[in-house]
């Protein structure tokens, strides 16, 4: 599928007036300390939303409206709670604990969750949380509404918030509304397995712009428009259905390079330090930095690191799998079940072939601050990134800008991850084959100096180019021009 152009802007007229507020909606807002100023930006652990639509928030200021995370005893008011922090203001909400149980916990993570990562047998279908679901983002909606003034950019973000737009469209506002979806969109297939498809499609084109990953995505979005709903797509990238319409495109997101690079100068300190390893020059390190999620295809990956050992004796006592598993989720059964499976694969691997002086896989299940996973990622040979499905995975682009010139260490990546589609030079593999994988993290062990460099030279060349910023400016351009008047000269 092409790139659309941009509304065609060589052959129309464009007047859009200056946003008076950048009002970006999230599920959860991050920590203050996270966006206060001086407030040290790799010094706090934030997941891949944060860090990403941080910096825009810092550059043009504006309001971050979002969750609290605390869940009270009784519904809390919709007049959010504000808190200025320089030139950016965040707005919470609290929920009752029924109503982040079952929005949060039960819509959004048991159903929406599987469904968009293309885990159908995953997908639990329940009429009641998804009234909360739709409940929770007209709150959310209310929450906006009350603090909006005229000319106000609103940038809604991902997947639990699919129908503020139209809530706040069913509020009265006429002002511009863009909304990104950071994890993936699955086939129409699946899709269709969610019983309010329809009315959540339509939701999407209350927005002035829809925003995507990658090109796949897209056409997956496209062709489930098409089959659910029958509208039409101009060569403008503009979807239309009974009088709706949205632009549709995609928009790579991508980090702060400048977070994670490391000088080329700086030792091995930060990992050996961490795990107790002796810095042994020759001794090899291995990284993996998820989220403890069944997408992340952890088990999968340990599996590979045990078929390597099994195939390759000489590795045994030289090489060092770790594992950082920031925990995700606990109250989901499906997470608690997949933390015990992880733990259950870590202890038969290490028991069967640690030694006196070696233990193969280190196991982390703890958070770190992007500082310290910085230090981490430049400390590794390799960085394994082997989700079985993820939106984009910004751990890969961050592996890669701490890699340092002289001696890059090898990123091993998933097929499946969107972050795949433009990190071409790093080692492809399918999570799914597990000798595969067990080869092809041989070979990144193995590879020669001059190929790692080339390899690290051009993929940090791409993440530099596509970084966080180059990401919003172009969605926030693109939502400026849609949701001005158009006239054609």
């Amino acid at each position: 599928m092409p790139h659309f152009p941009i509304l065609g802007i060589d052959s129309v007229e464009v007047t859009v007036e200056q946003s008076q507020r950048l009002v970006v909606v999230s599920n959860r807002v991050p920590p203050a300390s996270a966006v206060a100023p001086q407030g040290g930006s790799g010094s706090v652990s934030v997941g891949g939303l944060v860090s990403a639509v941080k910096p825009t928030m810092e550059r043009y200021g504006g309001i971050w409206l979002g969750w609290s995370g605390r869940s009270t005893q009784r519904r809390g008011s919709n007049e959010p709670t504000i808190t200025d922090l320089g030139r950016l203001q965040l707005a919470t909400l609290d929920l009752s604990e029924d109503e982040s149980s079952m929005y949060y916990t039960g819509y959004s993570n048991r159903t929406l969750w599987p469904l968009l990562h293309s885990f159908p047998g995953r997908v639990v279908i329940r009429h009641d949380t998804y009234r909360f679901y739709r409940r929770i983002n007209r709150r959310f909606a209310e929450a906006v509404f009350s603090i909006l003034k005229p000319g106000d950019q609103v940038w809604i973000h991902d997947f639990h918030l699919f129908h503020v737009g139209f809530e706040l469209r069913q509020l009265g506002w006429t002002g511009s509304i863009g909304f990104f979806l950071h994890v993936p969109f699955p086939s129409a297939d699946i899709f269709s397995i969610l019983p309010w498809s329809k009315e959540t499609l339509e939701a999407l084109l209350h927005y002035d712009l829809v925003g995507v990953h990658t090109d796949r995505y897209l056409r997956n979005l496209l062709d489930t428009l098409d089959s659910e709903l029958g509208g039409s797509l101009d060569d403008r990238g503009i979807y239309s259905f009974e009088g709706l319409s949205s632009k549709l495109g995609v928009y790579s997101i991508g980090i702060e390079p400048s977070v994670f690079q490391r000088k080329d100068t700086e030792d091995r300190r930060g990992l050996t330090e961490e795990i107790s390893l002796n810095a042994d020059p020759n001794h090899r390190l291995i990284i993996g930095v998820d989220r403890l999620d069944y997408t992340k295809g952890i088990p999968h990956r340990l599996r590979a690191f045990e078929r390597m050992l099994e195939h390759h004796n000489h590795l045994r006592g030289k090489v060092t799998y770790v594992q950082i598993s920031s925990p995700s989720r606990t109250r989901v059964p499906e997470y608690v079940q997949e933390k015990e499976h992880v733990e259950r694969l870590v202890g038969q691997i290490n028991g069967r072939f640690s030694e006196a002086n070696w233990v193969p896989i280190r196991y982390l299940y703890r958070s770190y601050p992007q500082y310290d996973l910085a230090r981490f990622y430049h400390d590794a040979d390799v960085g394994m990134v082997t989700p079985l499905r993820d939106g984009m995975n910004l751990v890969a682009k961050e592996f890669v800008a701490a890699q340092g010139e002289e001696n890059p260490g090898v990123l091993v990546l998933s097929q499946f991850s969107g972050s795949a589609s433009s990190l071409l030079d790093a080692v492809i593999v399918n999570p799914y084959d597990v000798d595969g994988t067990a080869e092809a993290t041989y070979r990144a062990l193995r590879m020669p100096l001059a190929e790692r460099r080339s390899r690290s030279k051009s993929l940090m060349e791409g993440v530099l180019k596509h970084d966080a910023s180059a990401w919003s400016e172009s969605f926030l351009h693109d939502l400026g021009v849609y949701s001005a008047q158009v006239s054609v000269v």
